[in-house]
């Protein structure tokens, strides 16, 4: 029983790979019945294949012809950063140590947004449909927008364009104004902040890690419920600042003194689920 599922597992994964190189192919895209007829699967497989690259963020689809194609990637501009992701990843630990809360590095990996480290005891409340892979969901996601804030605007553009401004609760921001205005908030404020922008009762807050010589290397996050949100917030938005600047500059002890009296970043407007 074991070596059949093994063999189905093996069969699925060269079909997967069979897809992602008709894709890159296809500029113009795909479309199932034409993947079907290349790895030889009924239609519906086809589209399965494609709908799951869809849904971890390698792939979209386009609502006007109905193709398939890969996405444009998503990674902040510039060199390879001088800070690898093992130097960050005690960062993550310390931020838990400090507030008690999941926390969370995002870096720049293979031209995608991943969450390349978690921390967090067994029991603390997870973020419900957070992947490690973030792909459409970034302007929804406080990691994903500090990412956004720091690319430039064609790279933005591309962005919505590949995915969209999708809406997973009335709070996501799915309109390119707001979004602009959001992350120029970002730029100007050094942190990111979603309230329930992702999922209902939870609110995250990120801020982005920088080497010593300004390069983007990744952000440091963490994720709370909105009632610790609410209650502690205040307290929270320095931490994750400081540490992430610490990290970037390679564990130099955090400068608190202008952090000392935070504002909280606006909540947004609700807006309706299309």
């Amino acid at each position: 029983m074991g070596h059949e599922s093994t063999g189905r597992t093996l069969k699925t994964a060269r079909a997967v790979l069979q897809v992602l190189k008709m894709m890159a192919q296809a500029p113009d895209g795909v479309r199932p019945e034409d993947v079907a007829k290349t790895i030889r699967k009924s239609t519906s497989t086809a589209t399965y294949l494609l709908n799951s690259l869809c849904h971890e963020g390698f792939a979209h689809r386009d609502a006007a012809d109905g193709g398939y194609r890969l996405v444009e990637p998503m990674a902040p501009p510039a060199r390879q950063p001088a800070l690898s992701p093992e130097d960050l990843d005690v960062a993550v630990e310390e931020l838990y140590a400090r507030t008690n809360e999941r926390t969370y590095l995002a870096i720049a990996e293979d031209e995608h947004l991943v969450i390349h480290e978690s921390h967090g005891r067994q029991g603390l409340p997870k973020v419900p449909g957070l992947k490690p892979h973030i792909g459409g969901q970034a302007h929804a996601v406080a990691v994903g927008k500090t990412v956004l804030a720091h690319m430039d605007p064609n790279s933005v553009e591309r962005y919505r364009d590949a995915y969209g401004l999708q809406a997973y609760t009335s709070n996501t921001i799915t309109d390119a104004d707001g979004l602009e205005t959001e992350l120029a908030q970002v730029r100007e404020q050094g942190v990111a902040v979603d309230r329930e922008e992702f999922a209902e009762g939870f609110c995250c807050i990120a801020a982005p890690i920088f080497d010593r010589d300004g390069q983007l290397c990744g952000s440091l996050a963490l994720s709370t419920t909105r009632a610790r949100f609410n209650e502690t917030s205040r307290r929270l938005i320095p931490i994750v600042m400081a540490d992430a600047r610490a990290a970037g500059d390679h564990g130099r002890a955090p400068s608190w003194e202008h952090l000392s009296n935070p504002r909280v970043p606006d909540s947004p407007p609700l807006r309706a689920v299309n």
